[in-house]
């Protein structure tokens, strides 16, 4: 993959506002489909449609699709560890959890990956990530703490942050093994079907059939999820890495929170407590400072 250059142009900045908007969204889509939908089938129905879309687009490209056993396997064990499982967390999470406070949560993604990552011996600690590891966890406490003297479940809570370790992991897997050898476009397009076609059928065991009458307001939920917060969300990421880098695309992390509260509030009228705002700020300033270079 040839990175075409590493500063903003203004149709860069625009995508990643839209990629923003999409992610930042798929908190309130999930929130609405939950209420009658069980989070098995939201996920399921995400992957097969964001799947189909990516799979079509890397074929209308002519973006090699991997066949090989070793790399079906590595993508599929990415989909499953990267998408399947820590969305299927949230979705279940957000049965008990506003949209907004669980964004926010997610926000943990890039300390988890960091974290793992310096475990597997693929990053190394200097004083910037210190602190801003610092940072980021007790913002984080914030966050939950409070919301546990609010009365919140603490289950859900807790599978809300691990959910993020699921990203994590699945990102070093990427690093050590996926990156440089397959296209990112292809590589989502694998891992998604791959993660469709393992969980439909486990939620078809699990909870029957997908209701047949579903409220309106849910199924526009679910496909806006699908089409637009997986399918072409991904597409949009995998252009900014092409255009601007990963790290540069990486930058979307800072506004998916601050969209998914205002759409929860908006929306749905949801409400927060200063500790939200507080620890939300502590968490997203420790994930900017962990993620700047050393200076030399």
């Amino acid at each position: 993959m040839n990175v075409t250059g590493s500063t903003f142009r203004l149709r860069d900045t625009l995508l990643l506002a839209v990629l923003a908007l999409m992610w930042g969204n798929s908190f309130l889509f999930i929130k609405i489909a939950v209420a009658t939908i069980p989070p098995l089938w939201i996920v399921a129905f995400r992957m097969t449609v964001g799947g189909s879309l990516l799979l079509f687009v890397a074929l209308v490209l002519r973006r090699g699709i991997p066949r090989d056993r070793a790399s079906v396997g590595v993508l599929a064990f990415v989909g499953a560890i990267g998408a399947a499982l820590p969305w299927t967390g949230q979705a279940w999470a957000q049965r008990f959890l506003d949209s907004g406070l669980v964004a926010v949560l997610n926000s943990f993604t890039p300390v988890a990956t960091l974290v793992i990552a310096l475990l597997a011996g693929q990053e190394r600690l200097y004083r910037n990530r210190v602190l801003g590891l610092a940072a980021a966890v007790s913002g984080t406490l914030i966050v939950v703490g409070g919301e546990i003297g609010f009365g919140r479940s603490i289950a859900a809570l807790a599978v809300a942050v691990l959910a993020t370790a699921g990203y994590g992991l699945a990102g070093v897997v990427t690093r050590a093994r996926i990156s440089g050898r397959i296209a990112p476009l292809p590589a989502a397009a694998v891992q998604l079907s791959f993660g469709a076609v393992v969980l439909v059928p486990i939620a078809w065991a699990s909870n029957g059939p997908l209701p047949a009458h579903i409220a309106p307001a849910a199924l526009a939920a679910l496909f806006a999820l699908g089409l637009f917060g997986t399918g072409v969300a991904f597409i949009i990421y995998n252009t900014l890495i092409e255009s601007v880098g990963a790290t540069n695309a990486s930058m979307v992390t800072y506004v998916v929170p601050v969209v998914g509260l205002l759409s929860g509030a908006l929306v749905r009228g949801e409400r927060f407590g200063a500790n939200v705002f507080a620890g939300a700020a502590a968490l997203i300033g420790g994930v900017w400072l962990a993620q700047r270079a050393p200076r030399p």
